[in-house]
């Protein structure tokens, strides 16, 4: 927690709290801020005087308020400010898009990428891509977050256990940075990333979240009291290499048994003999969607193949439950075509093995945007996080004079 000492600090925090009650709750009064902020009118009032100088919010007079004073209106600027989100949790494809202050997509792109493009080529693609974007987007960029499948070592700067191998024990932080000097540069898990892509949702903030974010691999993504928890190495949530019952498939980790070997999309594609199908759609999600449609269709092997998974991530969850017990878990990424049939069996099979699940009436959510979706609304929060607690106080110094 910040610790409140100075008349600075004070101005600072009464700063943070009524900009992220605006950015929260959209347009609002003054006198429904000092509602939220707990704080007097006049102080409130300084406030918006403060942050409109910088451009972060606006405030205009009610016009139609008849009689008395009027009311001023309070509006958050979303696009004062803008992440540039790079999407790199996919091996035969990259995203990119600008993310405003409110989480929300203002224009993407993607490239793919081969087998046999090197590191080089895709920092290539990327300046190519970023240049590309930044003709449309004249705003200001706070910095550049990019979402991987791998776990992301804080201390030597590499990539561990990639997805993709071309990223494998690579430095990604040090070659992004120099595709983008002079910018804050965020190297993140794709399933940390997902879980914080929810944190706008009223019902997430402040909460404990737990997120499994279905890929190529699976992650868990872990909020406690509505922060991301990293783990002592940044490698909390490496889900997918869990061991579940009745399983001795082996894992490309080397070991066997491993949740990914039966819940994943390629790992239900090679049990079906349909590799093919699965990497010659342009998304693997379309691959899910061919799937449900053949579960709805009634084939027989379709239907069996896809409870397996649901059994299995059902026990997982009844584990994750019992050590975290969170208010609410959270599944997405590229299986959300399949959650309508599958997660009636998830939830009746994690309540069979969790009495405290059962007993609490355990809360899922199924999220339906695509993986990419999650991976850069999260990058956006990841980076107004960020911001919001190493420059605000920038601002407010500024704000001082």
């Amino acid at each position: 927690m910040k610790r409140v000492s100075t008349n600075l600090d004070v101005r600072v925090a009464n700063a943070e709290k009524v900009y992220s009650v605006l950015r929260r709750f959209g347009d609002l009064t003054k006198s429904e801020l000092v509602g939220h902020v707990q704080l007097s009118f006049a102080s409130v009032s300084n406030m918006c005087s403060d942050l409109e100088k910088v451009g972060l919010i606006s405030v205009t007079e009610n016009v139609r308020s008849t009689g008395g004073r009027k009311a001023a209106r309070v509006s958050f600027c979303p696009d004062f400010a803008y992440t540039l989100v790079i999407d790199m949790h996919h091996t035969q494809h990259v995203f990119m898009g600008f993310v405003n202050l409110r989480n929300e997509i203002r224009d993407c792109t993607r490239f793919e990428v081969s087998d046999d493009d090197s590191l080089e080529t895709i920092l290539s693609n990327i300046k190519t891509s970023f240049d590309l974007l930044q003709k449309g987007n004249a705003g200001n960029i706070l910095g550049v977050c990019v979402g991987v499948s791998a776990a992301y070592d804080p201390v030597t700067g590499r990539l561990l256990q990639s997805s993709n191998p071309v990223f494998e024990g690579v430095q990604l932080k040090r070659h992004i940075s120099e595709l983008f000097p002079e910018k804050m540069v965020i190297i993140d898990n794709d399933a940390n990333l997902a879980g914080l892509s929810q944190m706008m949702e009223g019902t997430v903030v402040g909460k404990n979240l737990l997120s499994i974010f279905f890929t190529q691999g699976i992650g868990l993504g872990i909020v406690i009291d509505g922060k991301l928890y990293r783990g002592t190495n940044g490698f909390a949530g490496e889900l997918g290499h869990i061991k579940v019952s009745g399983l001795m498939k082996p894992c490309k980790c080397g070991g066997t048994g491993c949740l990914r070997t039966v819940a994943t999309l390629e790992s239900i594609a090679q049990d079906l003999g349909e590799m093919k199908q699965l990497h010659d759609l342009v998304t693997s999600a379309e691959y899910a969607s061919y799937l449900a449609l053949r579960y709805a269709a009634g084939e027989e092997r379709v239907i069996q193949r896809i409870n397996l998974s649901a059994q299995k991530i059902g026990e997982v969850m009844a584990e994750l439950f019992d050590l975290f017990n969170p208010q609410e878990i959270m599944l997405g990424g590229n299986m959300s075509p399949l959650f309508p049939y599958m997660k009636l069996l998830v939830t009746k099979r994690c309540k069979e093995l969790s009495n405290l699940a059962r007993a609490v009436d355990l809360q899922i959510r199924y999220v339906e945007g695509t993986t990419s979706e999650l991976v850069l609304i999260g990058g956006g929060e990841r980076m107004f996080q960020h911001w919001m607690e190493t420059s605000f106080l920038n601002l407010a110094m500024i704000m001082e004079k």
